[in-house]
């Protein structure tokens, strides 16, 4: 400061303070630049609630199905997503944390890392400068964000009995339950459930938002229906079957209330009985069991809910498989009855697969509007054209009159509705008629046509 105030040229003193006291402040400002705040908060990123979680009971098997979060909770992606636990809780759970405290992990599903986001010059569509070579890095054990899993549990004796949470402390408060329970517990008020919920939990061991909580009843299934009998039409399988013993009278479905992927059988005076009708693929039906889905990763379980072919409940023991019919191909059915406790349905074991391998027997309809004319050596014949999608051609029949016995003119089928007979004799009196064949093996013959007398010139 004394260079400030001494120079070796005398100049105006106000010019001087004015020029000191500016070099001052700035000497000022860069030492406060240097000193050290408070520590900030690290940045906290919580997983998203799992989406489309839903639970489905058939016979002691619970399905549970959800999308894995893909967002944080503030919207940010790719989710901080190291896994998503399932629990299990028998009976009404008064908070999130006693369903994590009490109730029972069901299954643990790990989440990879999503990949890298693309370099700028790959999303401009330009080539990125070659990397280093390494060793191929084998992929992450789990499932990738965004895709769809299902967990099972079995659903035991002890499971089915409610969870005996210990009394709180006197004047400690409860929270609330943070997830809405989308199956109304009014519904099962009467009814023993185990209630279930999802969270992710990030790579710190943080715990995210709750999905909303599921239920379905922990009471004895139904029995599965007796005598399934397979059969089919021209067009289609039909099924049909024996009720259990004891199987009380349903009621009509409301068709217009939404169900999870099915629609519900609401409003109902009492519990009914309906029943689904599943696929049961060939080779499963030595186990009793159904396909697998797709491959999963290494170590971890991977199955697909089956879904019935039957859009909503059935009230009747008849069904008919809406799938176009393919003969020759084997195909197998199971049964279960399913229980409805107002928005809540249960369904059963399995009934044994019933399995039918269609064979085309019917025949095609008989050409009709047979004509023939009758020329030099010749007899023109045309018909009608048969509409049937596996028509295979058409036979001509020929026989002297009045009483010859009709045979094959054409050693094989005609494609043409029309045919001249050049092998008739002069003033011989034929009798003609058409029959359409199909392509089954061996072929279907219809009924003959019309027939037609007629002598050739």
């Amino acid at each position: 400061m004394s260079n400030c105030f001494a120079s070796a040229r005398p100049r105006p003193g106000r010019a001087i303070l004015s020029a000191c006291l500016a070099i001052g402040v700035m000497a000022g400002m860069a030492a406060g630049c240097g000193k050290k705040g408070p520590p900030l908060a690290p940045l906290l990123r919580l997983p998203a609630p799992a989406e489309q979680f839903s639970a489905r009971r058939l016979g002691s098997t619970v399905y549970l199905q959800f999308v894995i979060p893909t967002k944080s909770q503030d919207n940010s992606m790719p989710a901080d997503l190291a896994r998503v636990d399932v629990y299990g809780y028998t009976g009404t759970p008064a908070s999130d944390d006693d369903m994590v405290k009490y109730g029972t992990l069901v299954a643990t599903v790990p989440v990879r890392r999503p990949p890298p986001p693309v370099e700028e010059d790959r999303a401009r569509g330009r080539k990125p400068p070659p990397r280093p070579q390494s060793k191929p890095v084998a992929p992450e054990p789990g499932f990738d964000q965004g895709a769809t899993v299902a967990v099972t549990e079995t659903v035991t004796p002890a499971l089915a009995q409610p969870v005996v949470v210990p009394r709180p402390a006197r004047g400690k408060a409860v929270a609330p339950v943070q997830g809405p329970v989308t199956l109304a517990a009014a519904a099962l008020e009467d009814v023993p459930a185990r209630v279930y919920v999802a969270v992710g939990v990030n790579h710190k061991g943080r715990r995210g938002s709750f999905s909303p909580h599921v239920a379905v009843p922990v009471v004895d299934a139904p029995p599965p229906p007796t005598d399934v009998t397979p059969g089919n039409t021209e067009t289609q399988i039909t099924l049909a079957w024996t009720p259990p013993p004891g199987a009380p009278i349903a009621l009509l479905p409301d068709t217009d209330a939404p169900y999870l992927p099915r629609r519900p059988i609401v409003p109902l005076a009492a519990p009914g009985w309906f029943y689904d009708v599943f696929d049961v693929p060939p080779a499963a039906t030595a186990g009793g069991g159904a396909a697998s889905g797709p491959a999963a990763p290494a170590n971890l379980p991977r199955v697909e809910p089956p879904i019935p072919l039957n859009p909503q409940p059935l009230t009747s023991t008849a069904f008919t498989d809406p799938r176009p019919i393919e003969f020759g191909t084997e195909r197998c059915y199971a049964v279960r009855t399913v229980n409805v406790f107002g928005r809540i349905q249960q369904e059963g074991e399995a009934s044994a697969p019933a399995c039918i391998t269609p064979r085309d027997t019917f025949p095609p309809a008989p050409p009709t509007g047979l004509i023939a004319v009758a020329g030099d050596a010749v007899i023109s014949l045309s018909w009608g054209p048969n509409t049937e999608s596996d028509l295979g051609g058409y036979l001509v029949l020929r026989g002297e009159a009045p009483g010859g016995t009709l045979q094959p003119l054409t050693p094989q089928p005609v494609g043409e509705t029309s045919y001249e007979d050049r092998s008739a004799k002069p003033g011989v009196r034929y009798v003609y008629a058409i029959v359409a064949v199909d392509k089954a093996a061996p072929p279907n013959v219809s009924a003959q046509s019309n027939r037609i007398e007629v002598a050739a010139r």
